[in-house]
C-alpha cells in the first residue's frame, strides 16, 4: 500500500552579505566607546580591586585606569558600597616597586599603579636603566603622579626617556614626596627642581648625579621652599656653582649630611660650609678642583662645623699640611676622617692633625704617598683619643723599616688594621704594629708580599 506524500512548499530566503555586515555592526560592543566614556566608567568603580580587574582587559583599558587621579575617583557618583576588605587594603601602608632595564617599560609602570593601589599605595618607585624600544617616558611618570599621591621616594636611574614633564607632574600629584634621587639625564632641567621645590614641602633628600641643565636657580628654589632638607648630594653637575652651594648652605638650616663632587665651586662656598654648616654632621668632598689651600683652611678656622662627625676628602689639592691642621682642631667631635689622593699632605700635617683630634675614633689613609711609617705610628703614638681602627691602601711611601717601639706609645684601644696594597710594609713594619697595639682583634693584610713569620709571630705573640 502506497501513501501519498505531501509536498512541502519551498521558500526561497534571499541572502546577502551586506545584510549579514549590517547585522554585525548593529552589536553592541563597548570597543566603540571612546576614552572619555570608559573614563567616566572607571572612575565610578567602588573600589581598587574592581579597577585592577579592569586594567587586566587590554593596554588601553590599562593606560586609562592609570591616569585616574584620587581627587578623580572620589568626585565619583559612588553607587556601589565597598566591601570590608577594600577598606583594609586601602590603608596607608606603603609597598616598594623597582624596575629595571628591559623591564622599565610605561606599561609595566601602569601595572603597577594600578596593582598597588588596592593594596595602601605605591611609596617607595626605583627606575633603573631604559627599554631601549619602549621605556619609561613621561606617561608613565605621569600615570604614577595620578595614581600614587602617597609616593614618599622616587630614584630614576640612566632614564634618559624622561623629562620636565613627566617630573612635574610629579610635583603636582605626589605632595608627601621625601626623597629624590635623580643619576644621569640629559632631559631634567632647572624647571624640574622648581616644580619638585614648588609641591613637595616635605623633601627631606636630594641626590643629583651627572646632570648637565640643572644648576643654581634650581638649588636655590629647593632651599627656599624645602625647610626639612637634611640631606642632599651633587655630583658632577658643571652648572651647579658658588650661587646654588651657598643658597643651599645659608638657607637649610636642617643639613646634617653634605656631599659635593666634580663642581665647580671655589673657596667661597667652603668658606659658607664652615659658617652655615652647623647642624652638619657628613660632610664629603671630592674633586673640588678650584678650591685650594685657604678654602679648607677657612672651613676649618672659622669653627662652624661643630657637630660635624664624619668627613671625607677625594683628590683634593686644597688638602694641605697647613688646611688639615687647621681641620683638626676646628672639628672637636669629628670621630672619622678618610683622605684619599690627597697628594700634598705628609707625615707633618698627619702629626699635627692628631694632637688636636680629640674625638677621632677611625683613620682611613688611600693613596697618600707622602706619608711613611715613622710618621703614621708617631701620629699614632700621640693621638689622645680612643682611635679604634686604622686603614692604610695604597700608600706608596710606605717602607719596611725597623722603629724603635721604645720611642713611641702604644695605642690601647685600636682594634682593627687594615693595610691593603701598600708594597713597602712587610715583616718589620708588622712587628712594630703587634708591639704598639697590643688589643687588636682584626687584621687585614691584603696584597701584601713581603709579610713572612718573622713579622706574623710577634703579632701573634703580643696581640
Amino acid at each position: 500500500m502506497c501513501t501519498a506524500r505531501t509536498k512541502r512548499p519551498r521558500i526561497s530566503v534571499p541572502f546577502s552579505f551586506g545584510a549579514l555586515e549590517h547585522e554585525q555592526d548593529l552589536k553592541p560592543s563597548i570597543k566603540i566607546l571612546p576614552d572619555e566614556c570608559l573614563f567616566e566608567i572607571f572612575r565610578r568603580l567602588p573600589g581598587g580591586k574592581e579597577r585592577s580587574s579592569g586594567a587586566c582587559v587590554s593596554k588601553r583599558w590599562l593606560m586609562l585606569i592609570s591616569s585616574i587621579c584620587k581627587d578623580d575617583i572620589e568626585s565619583g557618583v559612588k553607587t556601589i558600597s565597598s566591601d570590608e576588605s577594600d577598606k583594609d587594603a586601602e590603608g596607608d601602608g606603603y609597598l616598594t616597586r623597582r624596575l629595571q632595564g628591559k623591564k622599565a617599560t610605561d606599561v609595566r609602570l601602569s601595572a603597577i599603579v594600578v596593582g598597588t593601589a588596592c593594596c595602601g599605595g605605591l611609596g617607595k618607585l626605583s627606575i633603573r636603566g631604559n627599554n631601549r624600544v619602549r621605556g619609561v617616558t613621561d606617561s608613565g611618570l605621569s600615570a604614577v603622579a595620578h595614581g600614587c599621591p602617597s609616593l614618599i621616594s622616587l630614584s630614576l636611574w640612566n632614564v634618559s626617556s624622561i623629562g620636565d614633564k613627566g617630573l612635574s607632574e610629579v610635583a603636582k600629584g605626589c605632595h608627601m614626596l621625601e626623597t629624590l634621587d635623580l643619576c644621569h639625564s640629559s632631559s631634567i632641567t632647572n624647571t624640574s627642581l622648581i616644580a619638585i621645590a614648588e609641591g613637595c614641602p616635605n623633601l627631606t633628600t636630594l641626590n643629583i648625579e651627572s646632570y648637565s641643565m640643572i644648576g643654581n636657580e634650581g638649588l636655590q628654589a629647593v632651599a627656599k621652599l624645602c625647610p626639612k632638607l637634611h640631606s642632599i648630594s651633587i655630583m658632577d653637575c658643571p652648572l651647579v656653582g658658588d650661587p646654588g652651594v651657598c643658597s643651599m648652605l645659608s638657607l637649610a638650616s636642617d643639613l646634617s649630611r653634605v656631599k659635593l663632587q666634580v663642581l665647580n665651586i671655589t673657596n667661597i662656598s667652603l668658606a659658607v660650609i664652615g659658617h652655615c654648616g652647623k647642624a652638619i654632621t657628613n660632610l664629603a668632598l671630592s674633586g673640588l678642583r678650584n678650591v685650594n689651600e685657604r678654602g679648607f683652611r677657612v672651613m676649618g678656622v672659622v669653627e662652624g662645623l661643630q657637630k660635624l662627625v664624619s668627613l671625607t676628602v677625594t683628590s683634593c689639592q686644597g688638602v694641605t699640611d697647613i688646611s688639615i691642621e687647621a681641620m683638626g682642631r676646628g672639628f672637636p667631635n669629628l670621630k672619622q676622617i678618610y683622605v684619599r689622593k690627597c697628594c700634598f699632605v705628609s707625615d707633618h700635617g698627619l702629626v699635627e692633625f692628631a694632637r688636636s683630634a680629640i674625638s677621632l675614633e677611625n683613620l682611613q689613609l688611600e693613596e697618600c704617598n707622602r706619608f711613611t711609617n715613622c710618621g703614621i705610628l708617631y701620629a699614632l703614638s700621640i693621638i689622645k683619643t680612643k682611635l679604634k681602627s686604622l686603614t692604610l691602601v695604597k700608600c706608596m711611601g710606605i717602607e719596611d723599616i725597623a722603629v724603635e717601639v721604645f720611642m713611641l706609645s702604644s695605642c690601647r684601644y685600636l682594634r682593627s688594621v687594615t693595610i691593603r696594597n701598600c708594597p713597602g710594609f712587610g715583616s718589620a713594619s708588622l712587628a712594630v704594629i703587634g708591639k704598639l697595639f697590643p688589643q687588636l682583634q682584626c687584621v687585614d693584610l691584603t696584597g701584601l708580599c713581603g709579610i713572612t713569620d718573622a713579622g706574623l709571630l710577634p703579632l701573634l705573640e703580643n696581640c
